[in-house]
């Protein structure tokens, strides 16, 4: 796992590049951060929040790097069954941008944004 700086126009994210076993973990237990989690297909995988210390926005990013679908505020399963949900895009995707809502960084991304790492 390495850092990594992504770029949409003039904001810049550093981020946690995760790929194979590690993307099973993502931020879970982690007090802040974000994560970019590379997928080895690019297909419509299910992601869920457990063991997450904080709300998250989700990008959803294709193989061509373009943001296909976003969810924002995801909040942290925890004993209310109503948090007990699977994330997923509408469209298949390569990348997820896992990104701290506290830091309100989701509102900058639209669909079909293309993004640079």
């Amino acid at each position: 796992m390495k850092e990594i700086k992504i770029k949409l126009r003039k904001l810049e994210i550093t981020a946690l590049h995760m790929k194979d076993w590690e993307i099973y973990r993502g931020l879970m237990l982690r007090k802040r951060g974000h994560a970019l989690l590379e997928f080895s297909e690019n297909k419509k995988h299910k992601i869920w929040t457990l063991f997450m210390l904080y709300p998250l926005d989700l990008i959803f990013i294709n193989k061509n790097r373009e943001v296909v679908d976003i969810t924002e505020n995801a909040p942290p399963v925890n004993l209310n069954p109503q948090t007990w949900k699977l994330y997923t895009s509408k469209n298949k995707f390569k990348y997820l941008l896992e990104l701290d809502s506290r830091d309100q960084l989701g509102v900058f991304f639209r669909i079909g944004d293309v993004l640079e790492w």
